[in-house]
């Protein structure tokens, strides 16, 4: 099963502030969890934040009816290595890069080469 990354805040979370205090402050973007619904039904997804994971998973509970399960950042992996997600129909919560056929953020910037990617980079930081 394909897992596809979804960032949280400028995605799911409007985060009009910025990161402002640490807190999630900001209202849903407008048609995230219908989305994420769609998402969910024909691909395992899971939510990739820098927050902590626990107070995500509280935030798109208490405003949807979607699954959640946090993810425990301290189970062993073998090896070392990231494990995967492939449970559809439930919404993760890590601060992981797991696996996935795609990411959607809405800070990335699509690697062809290094010459594209720093074009791109300089054209964003202006």
């Amino acid at each position: 099963m394909p897992a596809v990354g979804v960032d949280f805040d400028g995605v799911i979370h409007q985060y009009g502030q910025g990161w402002h205090d640490g807190t999630i402050y900001d209202d849903p973007v407008p048609g995230a969890f219908d989305a994420l619904r769609y998402l969910m039904q024909r691909h395992a997804v899971f939510i990739f934040t820098a927050r902590d994971p626990i107070q995500v998973a509280v935030w798109i509970q208490a405003r949807s009816t979607i699954p959640v399960q946090v993810d425990n950042e301290d189970m062993p992996t073998p090896h070392g290595e990231s494990h995967f997600w492939t449970q559809r129909g439930v919404l993760l919560v890590t601060r992981r890069k797991i696996p996935a056929i795609a990411y959607i953020d809405d800070r990335g910037i699509r690697f062809e080469s290094w010459d594209q990617a720093l074009t791109d980079l300089k054209e964003v930081a202006r």
